[in-house]
């Protein structure tokens, strides 16, 4: 497993070796659609403040992040100016990693050349884009204290879709400080969710699994669950992600909530490239909630009786061959082209021809629904009673789709789901055709 501090730096590919020039001059910034007045120029630093401990004001704190993020060169320069007092306990190790992250998202746009602290308007904006709806369970970028946003503009923007570079500059009544536990949490969330990614791309599952653990505290997720999960994970990035990882795009970069955009992605059904987001969050006991919407898939499912009659759905079968293969129903009905047979514990559905009134010859198997009976099954191994944790070693990801998923053949499109009872054993099983 490679050192953290190794993954943050491929995170960063060349950040750390580049400088970018620093615009000195006073510039407009049309093409951030800002006024003059709103914005502050990044001056030099090295001849826009002298050495003193004198306590530096929010202007001269937001430009000191602003030129340490414009250029690596800048960031020891930078980090020296700043009193202890208004470091908040921010270590240099954890400014000059956070502003390489920033500095990356910013050679996005450019060359910063000026920035502007948001107005109260836009900061509730900003903040609620990052906190989740559900607050009794994550925590809040509001629990870091009274925060300015300070935003890097450009006055020529290459490229307006990237997402905004932002960073925080922390007030008590006058004073202010950089927001040295607002970095902090965020390049361990930033580790975190990279650490993830690292684990999937080196094909490292029991590290994966670990990883992963923290999200899944119901007692349906036993070990043997956890891992399926993420060996399932692993091999869908494998077969499905195209993007490498140095090409994921960081989107949002929070303490609270970091947010990746992998551009290329495989869809489901194959016949295009979309793109995913993978999202993490902070919860209110300290640990980590990964959200990374991966598909339940599903092979073809067929229908058994005491292990051993195979019937295919989307398939034709004559009455003749119903009663051979599965008795005599306790129920038969008909009615506009629907035959329905009711067995003990299970009831099928057979799509016949109108024309043949309850004189029905044939029907396609059109659905199946097996009920408190332990005679039918559907596969080899999906059963009435058992329980929710069995059901995810075969599906791993069937908790993420409201266990319903759907699997096509050469005769349709059909849809597996199931019930539960109050212990999370299985009480019905429904196999039948989509119908749009």
């Amino acid at each position: 497993m490679k050192r953290l501090d190794d993954s943050l730096k491929r995170r960063t590919p060349g950040v750390l070796k580049k400088a970018l020039a620093v615009v000195l001059c006073f510039s407009m910034i049309s093409g951030a659609g800002l006024s003059i007045s709103g914005c502050k120029v990044i001056d030099d630093l090295r001849s826009g403040f002298k050495a003193t401990q004198k306590p530096l004001s929010e202007t001269e704190l937001a430009r000191v992040m602003a030129s340490a993020i414009s250029s690596d060169a800048n960031v020891a320069d930078c980090f020296a100016k700043v009193p202890a007092s208004q470091l908040d306990g921010l270590s240099y190790s954890m400014f000059y990693e956070y502003c390489s992250i920033l500095r990356k998202t910013s050679e996005e746009h450019g060359t910063a050349d000026s920035f502007r602290i948001l107005n109260a308007t836009d900061k509730r904006a900003y903040f609620s884009s990052i906190d989740s709806e559900n607050t009794a369970d994550f925590k809040t970028v509001g629990e870091y204290g009274d925060m300015d946003v300070i935003e890097l503009c450009y006055s020529e923007d290459k490229d307006k879709s990237a997402p905004p570079v932002r960073f925080m500059i922390a007030k008590d009544g006058g004073n202010y400080s950089i927001a040295g536990k607002y970095i902090t949490d965020s390049m361990l969330a930033y580790s975190y969710i990279n650490h993830y990614f690292e684990m999937i791309d080196s094909g490292n599952v029991n590290g994966l699994e670990a990883i992963i653990k923290s999200s899944y505290d119901s007692d349906i997720y036993i070990n043997s669950v956890i891992y399926e999960k993420a060996n399932y994970i692993s091999e869908y990035y494998r077969m499905k992600v195209k993007t490498v990882l140095d090409d994921y795009e960081l989107k949002l970069f929070t303490p609270t909530h970091i947010s990746y955009v992998i551009p290329e992605v495989i869809s489901q059904s194959g016949d295009k490239i979309i793109s995913k987001t993978v999202d993490l969050r902070l919860k209110n006991d300290g640990s980590y909630l990964l959200e990374d919407d991966i598909p339940a898939s599903i092979s073809e499912i067929r229908f058994f009786k005491n292990g051993g009659t195979r019937m295919r759905m989307g398939s034709t079968y004559t009455s003749s061959e119903i009663y051979r293969l599965l008795g005599n129903p306790i129920i038969e009905s008909y009615m506009s082209g629907v035959v329905i047979l009711t067995y003990s514990g299970m009831t099928m559905r057979l799509e016949t021809d109108p024309a043949n009134g309850k004189n029905w010859t044939s029907g396609r198997l059109s659905s199946v629904v097996i009920r408190n009976d332990e005679t039918f099954s559907l596969g080899e191994n999906l059963y009435i009673g058992m329980n929710v944790s069995e059901l995810l070693l075969i599906y791993p990801m069937f908790d993420k789709c409201e266990f319903t998923s759907s699997f096509r053949n050469g005769d349709g499109e059909f849809i597996l789901s199931f019930r539960f009872d109050d212990y999370g054993n299985v009480t019905r099983i429904r196999l039948g055709e989509k119908i749009n």
